[in-house]
């Protein structure tokens, strides 16, 4: 099997999904100011699978009938077991992740969220080692390191206080990490759109049966934040997750955490030309110390090419 680092394909698949992202950081904060925290990730996650369902079902169509796939196949030529049960389980981490955020945003301060999702960058190789039995190269570990001083530098510019929202906001942090990992392990062996459409769609039902348990949808709060949705269904969960997906089959699992933390910078600057809120000097160097670990992350890709990796 052939080491998965870094690509010049796979990393700007990633860099256009941490665009979409950051720029929905507005887009979800002004959303969630109409519609409860469950009641906004179901629908935004509706939405998602929706538009994911289009090229999964592409993907299913254009395959020729055959009574079994083939052994060496990359892609499966139908749904099969193995494909409903990796959707299932990486729908219910996000789920997980994505509602602990939100709900740790709503006991903290964006910017202490903001960092301590952030570690998901050192949580992810820590995981991979002891799990998978997975070593990252040196420059890796370096561009880790260049990435949370970089997140520290941006992030927590007026000091760090621990209370409870940072404890979801951390536990979201080591599901965001699993989640990672997870779509690296199953990304090779399963059709991205399909792998995308089926968690979308699994962690929409469970935020609405958690909606209507602890929350109160209304259909006119819904209309009031559809712009707010559609972006965020549309761009931020239809289109990066399956970009990110489907670089994840040949980009390590670190050098994509690493290469996710470009999402504070694009949200930063989003902050800067949308809601005029304007960089400090400290932010700055933040921003500049997480492209320096982006360029870093792609330094395995020249300096391993070729090589294979060895069995755990």
């Amino acid at each position: 099997m052939t080491t998965k680092t870094s690509n010049p394909k796979g990393s700007l698949m990633i860099i256009i999904a941490t665009i979409i992202w950051g720029v929905g950081y507005v887009a979800k904060a002004s959303g969630t100011y109409h519609v409860s925290p469950l009641t906004f990730n179901a629908v935004r996650f509706g939405v998602g699978g929706i538009v994911a369902l289009g090229p999964a079902l592409y993907f299913l169509l254009r395959q020729r009938p055959q009574p079994k796939p083939p052994n060496n196949a990359g892609e499966r030529v139908s749904i099969s077991k193995s494909t409903v049960a990796a959707g299932i389980i990486c729908g219910l981490v996000l789920c997980l992740g994505i509602n602990l955020q939100l709900f740790g945003i709503v006991h903290t301060s964006v910017a202490n969220a903001s960092f301590i999702t952030s570690l998901q960058v050192i949580i992810v190789p820590i995981v991979s080692l002891i799990i998978f039995r997975k070593r990252a190269a040196i420059s890796v570990w370096v561009s880790v390191a260049v990435a949370i001083a970089g997140m520290y530098f941006l992030s927590l510019s007026g000091g760090f206080y621990v209370n409870v929202g940072d404890v979801f906001v951390f536990l979201c942090a080591f599901a965001s990490a699993g989640h990672i990992l997870l779509i690296s392990r199953y990304s090779p062996v399963h059709n991205a759109s399909v792998l995308v459409c089926i968690q979308f769609f699994v962690v929409s039902v469970v935020s609405f049966v958690l909606a209507f348990i602890f929350e109160s949808p209304q259909v006119a709060a819904i209309f009031a934040a559809a712009p707010y949705v559609l972006y965020t269904g549309v761009l931020s969960s239809g289109v990066a997750y399956i970009l990110v997906t489907k670089a994840q089959k040949t980009t390590d699992a670190t050098v994509v955490a690493v290469l996710c933390s470009f999402e504070a910078v694009v949200a930063t600057l989003a902050g800067l030309f949308l809601l005029s809120q304007f960089l400090t000097p400290r932010e700055l160097v933040g921003c500049a110390l997480i492209f320096v670990a982006i360029l870093v992350a792609q330094m395995p890709a020249k300096a391993k090419a070729g090589s294979k990796e060895k069995p755990a």
